[in-house]
């Protein structure tokens, strides 16, 4: 369950002390646009709130530095996790982090994003304190808190950077009362003092200071907030003309300079044809589309006679569509766009030029979450104008600034000045000449607010830089800047540097990773590679090589070193374990069993046969931790096993198979010379949502908008959009159903357990290239995770992609997992083998040199089942009954006819395998049985993914794929489908 914190938690707060003007001119105040923050707490009867306050701001003359401590009280009976999401303004940047740890506050350390969120979760399933924050997509970020004790509180503390331009928006209006409040300002350089613009009723005081400047400071009990955000400006007096600061930092010698360019603006001229991207993602919904009707009424009223290209884009891009704009009139092209209807997630890479326009107007937040990573190239002028207070600001930017045009946040500006910034051009800065410095960055070329900011490196102690600046009237004109190793010294450029070149790397975040990544970890900042992490235990930074604050350093160095020269033995010993696991599959599969019914003597109620060797001591040894974890309460599952159960569908005739009487081969290759004739029938998901009743009862010309009707209530609901891409997909509705299955990219920027479910299911419906970048995204978050690299190879196979899919699953054989992941090695083994045999008969190179040649062989099956789960800390169970009634699952590890299961996987995602190497005729029930969870955070049920496969690893092999969702109830037992093998 969601909390929201007051009207107004944390929305300023964590936007900092945002500049909303210069100090030469301020607009005019424009609402904000920014999703407020949300706290998310599962499972809270009552809400976690925030009980003390504390803000402290340093403004200094080029970046604001603020200081936000935060108590959290949580007055249920149970330990909680938080999950706080939240944006940050243009240009914000988090430095620091910072959370109590036994009583005492632990600074955060950067570590690589996606291994971070692994220690958090490893660490957490153990109930010890981590803390971890992390940047999303865009201006998003996540802090992730656990446990929020019973009846205690818990501190955290943020640190933010920004620029400074004069006039900040300090963050008060954050919440109704708190118990306790304390402001601190301090404006350590000013000359004169600052103000409060407009009302301050909690009686700011600014005082001149003992070292010359200006602060102002205050505590409250019991304090009532006001609703509004207090505007502090600074005295014109303190907008120099340049500004220089330096900083030693890293073993460098870092400056920023801010100063004062000509602000100026001139008419530039309109092309005759103009090219419109619209996004019409489900997300661009929440966009001011008023105000981008206002941008373009101005637009239009200088143009006069123009044409447009229109292009809407969301899962795909649309087909241009034409119109005529007449002095001025854009009524038919108006109409269009407020017709437009906002549906499915944002594929802005498939967006391409039209080939005529002079330049592009984009009207988009720029979060691309869906297709190929978006390169932001385009061969005219882009004006990327966004009004989403949710948005990527720095692709957005990077799009613009690379093509010749401007970036337009209608959240920072008034209509007025959004209409200069698109009609007229102003001075630009044209290349920077350094002598002395290197790593030159400049926040923007364009100077529309009369002022620029640039930072670098000295490479010698000094440094003379020369700016060619060309004016809004065409002439070019030069301006030289002088920069010493000492000058204006502040604990702020290095940071200053960071921010600028974090900015211009992120306009393509996926091709500068690395880059953006060492930035991250040199400079302990949170990016979109890098997060920061707080661990408890000295134990725990070793275990999972993150190296702790200064103070925990002696004792992390002194158990380092035991550690590193235990982990060389265990990699050596973990590839012999799996070598000998696969040899004792190959003994089974080499292994005859008999085809006849059961014997009297043999029931399949009996005690389960054992397997001989690794794998039958590791099935018993499996089966006594289940039992003990559980308190026996598996005791019970032969018994359920013996319900009656549903009626599985009718067996689809699958493709005949002609070749002589089958006959298993010894070697590896193909499962005989002929393979028995199987069908495979996959029961359809139940879609009994009265959305999804509503269209089955409907007529075909009514789904559409039926559909968007019942979307406005389920924006957030994984089965809605599910159930109703099943619907259109099963009814001929093949773009519309898919349009709907990518609503799930738009959901969650972080959450793993939805885009598996969305990949899955575009696997199923055969669109593997839709599903491999998502793959890919989730490898980001998640690779350590075995799946994580199990699904993209297995996607990659499906998409034609051999030798990408064997170097992943080779890493999942290979790999030191956690032992949660039962058998997932085997698994992937079996699958890269099956690949690798595939490739090669259709004459396909594929490199296995890598490959330990113990592992290569291939071990074709008549029929196979995978089980897989998309919830972690979650228990599935697979279980197949096959012609004699004989059930094989975890208790009951071989059938008599050979039927084999892996390992139980019961810490989450699976998968679990059934294998059969010659099956006997009749028909094979599959079911899927919720065990049960233990997770922290829920999501409304939880989806399944299986794989069938008749002739696996042989030429003939037939594959059919199906995702449902159950309940999460305990015991819940579903057919799945089954199989019918003919005599």
């Amino acid at each position: 369950m969601a909390h929201r914190i007051t009207r107004h938690l944390l929305a300023a707060l964590l936007l900092g002390a945002a500049t909303v003007a210069s100090a030469q001119r301020a607009p005019l105040a424009v609402a904000p646009a920014w999703r407020p923050p949300v706290l998310h707490v599962a499972g809270a009867e009552q809400p976690v709130r925030l009980q003390r306050l504390g803000i402290d701001v340093d403004a200094g003359a080029s970046l604001v530095r603020t200081r936000v401590r935060m108590e959290f009280f949580n007055p249920n009976g149970r330990s909680l996790e938080g999950k706080l999401d939240f944006p940050l303004a243009d240009g914000q940047v988090v430095s620091g982090f910072a959370l109590d740890v036994e009583g005492q506050l632990r600074d955060a350390v950067p570590i690589e994003k996606a291994r971070g969120e692994q220690v958090f979760e490893d660490i957490a399933r153990r109930g010890v304190d981590p803390g971890l924050l992390q940047a999303t997509a865009g201006n998003n970020y996540q802090l992730r808190v656990y446990p929020l004790p019973p009846g205690k509180t818990r501190t955290v503390v943020l640190t933010l950077v920004e620029p400074a331009r004069g006039r900040l928006q300090l963050p008060v209006g954050i919440a109704e009362r708190v118990d306790a409040l304390e402001l601190t300002l301090r404006y350590p350089a000013a000359r004169g003092v600052p103000t409060i613009a407009g009302a301050d009723p909690l009686g700011v005081v600014f005082r001149k200071d003992a070292h010359g400047g200006w602060s102002a400071a205050l505590a409250r009990t019991d304090a009532r907030l006001p609703r509004q955000p207090l505007l502090v400006q600074s005295s014109a007096r303190d907008v120099a003309a340049t500004t220089v600061t330096t900083e030693r930092r890293n073993g460098s010698v870092w400056f920023s300079v801010d100063l004062a360019v000509a602000n100026e603006h001139a008419p530039r001229p309109l092309p005759k044809q103009v090219q419109i991207v619209w996004d019409a993602s489900g997300s661009a919904a929440n966009r001011r589309i008023d105000r981008e009707f206002a941008l373009l009424d101005a637009y239009f009223r200088r143009a006069g006679t123009i044409a447009v290209s229109l292009v809407r884009v969301s899962d795909t891009a649309a087909a241009p569509e034409r119109y005529a704009v007449r002095g001025g009139d854009w009524s038919a092209l108006r109409r269009a766009l407020q017709a437009t209807r906002y549906d499915g997630a944002s594929q802005l890479g498939a967006v391409r030029h039209d080939g005529v326009s002079g330049e592009a107007l984009w009207f988009s937040d720029g979060l691309a979450n869906y297709g190929a990573p978006w390169r932001l190239a385009f061969p005219v002028p882009v004006f990327a104008v966004n009004s989403a207070g949710s948005a990527n600001v720095a692709a957005l930017r990077a799009l613009a600034e690379a093509s010749g045009g401007r970036a337009i946040d209608l959240s920072r500006v008034d209509d007025a000045d959004a209409a200069a910034a698109l009609l007229t051009r102003s001075t630009r800065l044209e290349r920077v000449d350094a002598v002395g410095a290197g790593d030159i960055v400049v926040e923007s070329h364009d100077a529309a607010s009369g002022r620029l900011s640039l930072a670098g490196r000295l490479t010698d102690i000094d440094a003379t830089l020369v700016l060619a600046l060309r004016r809004a009237d065409g002439r070019l004109v030069t301006q030289r800047i002088q920069v010493e190793a000492d000058q204006g010294a502040a604990q702020i450029a290095g940071l200053q540097w960071a921010r600028l070149e974090l900015a211009s790397l992120e306009g393509d975040a996926h091709g500068n990773k690395t880059r953006i990544r060492e930035i991250g970890q040199r400079f302990g900042l949170a990016t979109r590679e890098t997060s920061l992490i707080v661990l408890e235990q000295v134990d725990d930074y070793v275990r999972h090589g993150v190296e702790p604050p200064v103070a925990l350093r002696e004792a992390y160095e002194r158990l380092a070193a035991t550690a590193a020269k235990r982990r060389l033995a265990s990699d050596a010993e973990r590839i012999e374990r799996v070598v000998h696991r696969f040899e004792t599959r190959a003994a089974w599969w080499s292994r005859d069993f008999p085809k006849d019914e059961l014997p009297p003597r043999v029931s399949a109620k009996s005690a389960p046969p054992q397997l001989s060797g690794a794998l039958g001591r590791a099935q018993s040894a499996e089966r006594r931790e289940r039992a003990n974890a559980t308190g026996g309460a598996r005791q019970d599952e032969l018994a359920r096993s013996a319900r009656p159960l549903a009626a599985a569908p009718a067996a689809a005739q699958a493709p005949a198979r002609d070749g002589p009487a089958r006959e298993a081969k010894k070697d590896g290759g193909s499962a005989g010379t002929g393979t028995p004739d199987i069908a495979i029938a996959l029961k359809p998901a139940a879609m009994n949502a009265p959305e999804v009743l509503r269209l089955q009862a409907a007529a075909p010309d009514e789904w559409h908008a039926i559909y968007a009707d019942a979307r406005r209530g389920n924006t957030m609901s994984v089965g809605f959009f599910l159930d109703a891409a099943e619907f259109f997909l099963q009814h001929n509705e093949r773009a519309l159903g898919l349009r709907v299955l990518s609503n799930l990219a738009e959901m969650d920027l972080q959450n793993r357990q939805v885009l598996r479910l969305l990949a899955y299911r575009l696997q199923q419906a055969g669109e593997s290239g839709l599903a491999v970048p998502i793959f890919e995204r989730v490898l980001e978050l998640a690779p350590g995770e075995p799946q994580s690299h199990r699904d993209l190879g297995l996607a990659l196979a499906q998409a034609g992609e051999a030798q990408r899919a064997v170097d992943e699953l080779y890493a999942v054989v290979t790999g030191a997992w956690s032992p949660r992941f039962a058998d997932i090695d085997l698994i992937a083994l079996a699958e890269l083998n099956a690949i690798v045999a595939q490739a090669r008969l259709a004459e396909k190179a594929v490199d296995t040199s890598a490959i330990d040649s113990r592992l290569l062989k291939n071990l074709p099956l008549d029929v196979r089942v995978v089980l897989a789960w998309d919830a972690d800390n979650t228990d599935v169970d697979l279980h197949v009954i096959d012609p004699n009634g004989d059930e094989v699952y975890y208790g009951r590890a071989l059938s008599y006819q050979g039927g084999a299961i892996t390992r139980d996987a019961t810490g989450g995602y699976g998968p679990e395998e059934f294998a059969l190497r010659l099956a006997k005729p009749g028909k094979y029930t599959v079911v899927a049985n919720f065990f049960g969870h233990r997770q922290q955070v829920l999501a409304s049920g939880t989806g399944l993914m299986l794989w069938f496969s008749s002739g696996f690893g042989t030429p003939q092999q037939v594959d059919r794929r199906t995702t449902l969702r159950v309940k999460s109830e305990r015991g819940e037992r579903v057919v799945v489908g089954e199989f019918e093998v003919k005599s």
